[in-house]
């Protein structure tokens, strides 16, 4: 591993960003340095170099095998200085680690959520079409095996319409217990609203009439018993109750899609009627329009 000189960390854990040469990157840069701003926390760049199959990262042989694998190492760490420079001249007193790390992006990038407060990415925005078929390998793998939140930032919405509006999926779950968390912690270090949104998965359609009432008040009674612990935590924070009908990441996204970001756990088969978090954040992971961020359980699984 190589790294660029920086300052000390101080024992805080760092908010760490993957780092490439795309607009993409550059977005998940922008988002994670804000982040660190807002929390107070060190940032670490991270560069995964992949080296195609064959290659020697260290080769002890001359010219042109040596040559080349160390232009391929300069390139990564210009990479991370671009990075870190865009960073400073955004945020000059930020604190900036930028580091290398030969192997996969997924396999270095949980490796060092072993070690983040945060684990942030950058993605491209994606089309009708690329939500159904283009498939995320490293989005859903940094969901399932990051020991800490992962967010997911796109580019066109790095400055949100609505900069001071945090939305978290609520399921009932006991495994929800984080991500409410890090939302109540998001909103009240940003000085955001926090929207807490339950979906009801109903058949055919919306309950009419009383029916309706009856479901609309027994899902915000439960939402209002869901955050009624963060709520005497963060008396600040301003809250609101939505209750959404159909599928439940299409109603996530839709609701959060001009918010500063959306927060959910990574899984859990919660009380309210079936809101199965594990697959609706993989969905969230193509149809999200804000930054999302993944939450798991306290203790959860960070291996690769």
């Amino acid at each position: 591993m190589a790294t660029v000189p920086v300052s000390s960390s101080h024992g805080l854990k760092p908010v760490v960003v993957g780092v490439g040469p795309s607009e993409a990157s550059r977005a998940g840069v922008a988002w994670a340095a804000e982040e660190a701003v807002l929390r107070r926390l060190p940032l670490r760049l991270v560069h995964a170099l992949e080296w195609p199959p064959g290659a020697e990262p260290h080769p002890h042989v001359a010219h042109p095998e040596r040559t080349w694998s160390a232009h391929f190492r300069a390139g990564g760490e210009m990479v991370l200085r671009e990075a870190a420079d865009l960073v400073r001249e955004r945020h000059p007193d930020l604190e900036v680690d930028a580091r290398t790390a030969d192997g996969p992006r997924a396999r270095v990038l949980v490796q060092q959520g072993a070690e983040a407060a945060l684990l942030v990415v950058g993605a491209k925005p994606l089309n009708v079409v690329e939500q159904l078929f283009v498939v995320s390998p490293l989005g859903v793998t940094l969901t399932a095996h990051a020991g800490c939140p992962v967010a997911v930032a796109r580019r066109q919405q790095v400055t949100a319409v609505d900069p001071h509006l945090v939305v978290i999926g609520v399921d009932g779950s006991a495994n929800s217990r984080e991500a409410m968390t890090f939302a109540f912690e998001e909103a009240a270090l940003s000085g955001a609203r926090l929207r807490a949104v339950t979906v009801r998965h109903l058949h055919p359609g919306r309950p009419t009439g009383g029916e309706g009432d009856d479901v609309e008040n027994q899902s915000r009674a439960e939402l209002s018993e869901a955050t009624a612990e963060w709520r005497e935590k963060y008396p600040r924070v301003e809250i609101e109750y939505r209750v959404k009908y159909g599928h439940p990441a299409r109603a996530l996204a839709h609701t959060a899609a001009h918010a500063r970001c959306l927060v959910v756990g990574s899984r859990g088969l919660g009380g309210f009627r079936g809101m199965l978090v594990g697959s609706v954040s993989h969905v969230l992971l193509h149809q999200a329009i804000c930054p999302l961020t993944v939450v798991p359980p306290q203790g959860g699984p960070a291996a690769y």
